[in-house]
C-alpha cells in the first residue's frame, strides 16, 4: 500500500511540497527540501489529506470491495486548493473504477463545488439529495 499511498497523498494535497509518505516503523512525510515531519508537525488540512489517503489506498487494495464509497464531510477542515485536488482524485476513481461515490456535506459552498466537478456525469450519474433541518 505504500507506494499507492505516497501517489494519493501527493496528488491530494497541494501544493506540492510533499513528495512521498515513508513507512519505516513511523509514518513520515518526506518534503521536497529533503526535510521529514511527523504527523504532529504538519497542518489540521494535510492531516486530512494523509488520511484520505490512507483510506482510498486500502480501499483500493480490498478485492471484494463495496460498490460504492461514502464521505461525510470529509474536507471540512481542508483549504480549497485541497478540495480541488481532492475532488480531481475522486473523479479519476469513478473514470477507472467500478464504485459509486455517495458525498455529504453541510456546506452549501461545497456541495456546488462537488456539482460542478461532477456535472460531466448528467443528470442520470450525479443525483442530488437536499436535506434541511425543519425550523
Amino acid at each position: 500500500h505504500h507506494e499507492k499511498l505516497s501517489t494519493l497523498f501527493c496528488k491530494i494535497h497541494a501544493p506540492n511540497e510533499f513528495e512521498a509518505v515513508e513507512l519505516t516503523g513511523e509514518l513520515l512525510l518526506k518534503r521536497n527540501t529533503g526535510d521529514r515531519s511527523t504527523i504532529s508537525e504538519i497542518s489540521t488540512g494535510q492531516r486530512a489529506a494523509l488520511a484520505l489517503s490512507i483510506f482510498l489506498a486500502m480501499n483500493s487494495s480490498v478485492s471484494n470491495k463495496a460498490p460504492w464509497l461514502l464521505f461525510d464531510d470529509p474536507i471540512a477542515h481542508v483549504d480549497d486548493l485541497n478540495i480541488l485536488s481532492f475532488f480531481d482524485t475522486l473523479r479519476d476513481l469513478l473514470l477507472l473504477g467500478n464504485q459509486q461515490i455517495f458525498f455529504a456535506t453541510a456546506s452549501s459552498r461545497i456541495a456546488d463545488l462537488f456539482v460542478r466537478k461532477f456535472d460531466f456525469l448528467g443528470s442520470e450519474g450525479l443525483k442530488q439529495f437536499p436535506l434541511d433541518r425543519p425550523n
